[in-house]
């Protein structure tokens, strides 16, 4: 299958990094596609959710993913978007991740992002755009990777239930009930969740929880907000959930919370 190359003119950029700076409303979806580059992803503001065929990620403001160049991926917006990418020459790649790497931004890399859209498209590489971009490689060799994935099964029956609850993951449905809309017995249901994702249907579900409340959580929700949008009646069941599925509570997991 041969996939669309979007945003072509970055790829082709006159420089080997280059940035792009869009607004996205919330019901916008990138359909699968491939970058010639390598490309690193992240928002100012609002959520969205970046997949490929293994896994998806969802990230906050205070987050990013790099992708490396020819990775096949979609991008879809959960709120409001104010996004902020930069693309990577394939020949600079080689000392970067050659896997998606899921990791908090950093102030600096963010204030870098920022300046080197003041500068233009053919930046002069030895004078302050050069310099921009040569930090931001530095910045991006850096990053630390945190393993906040949500696993992605192939098998299309898991999968019409997958994309199901990543679309709303409050839907109050047990595995019986999911089975009948994946047109898979609840053994077999369970089976393919078992196999695909390496998780329980239980503890996928929970994953999924626990990683959209904290990606609402730093875009600015309350937690009883976002415990009702995830599907948990009370914020302390949400937040035990959180520690059990992750290991520690949501202040401890996004420094973000805490300086709120």
């Amino acid at each position: 299958m041969t996939l669309p190359v979007y945003r072509q003119n970055l790829d082709q950029a006159p420089r080997p990094v280059a940035v792009l700076a869009k607004s996205c409303a919330a019901t916008d979806h990138i359909p699968l596609h491939i970058h010639r580059r390598g490309q690193l992803l992240h928002a100012t503001s609002g959520i969205m959710r970046v997949e490929t065929e293994h896994a998806a990620w969802i990230l906050p403001p205070a987050q990013a993913i790099w992708l490396p160049p020819q990775l096949p991926h979609q991008v879809t917006m959960r709120s409001k978007v104010e996004m902020r990418t930069v693309y990577i020459d394939e020949a600079l790649c080689r000392s970067l991740p050659g896997q998606p790497v899921f990791a908090e931004i950093s102030g600096l890399l963010r204030e870098l992002i920022l300046a080197l859209l003041d500068e233009p498209p053919d930046y002069d590489e030895n004078d302050r755009g050069g310099d921009i971009a040569r930090l931001i490689l530095t910045e991006l060799a850096r990053l630390a990777e945190r393993r906040h994935a949500v696993p992605v099964p192939t098998d299309g029956r898991a999968l019409r239930v997958v994309r199901a609850l990543m679309d709303d993951p409050g839907i109050d449905r047990d595995l019986d009930g999911w089975a009948d809309q994946a047109g898979a017995s609840r053994r077999t249901l369970a089976r393919l969740f078992r196999q695909e994702t390496g998780l329980s249907f239980a503890e996928w579900r929970a994953r999924l929880r626990a990683i959209e409340g904290l990606a609402r959580l730093s875009d600015g929700a309350s937690v009883a907000e976002t415990a009702a949008a995830v599907g948990y009646a009370s914020a302390s069941a949400f937040t035990a959930m959180i520690r059990r599925t992750l290991g520690q509570p949501p202040r401890a997991l996004n420094r973000h919370l805490g300086e709120r």
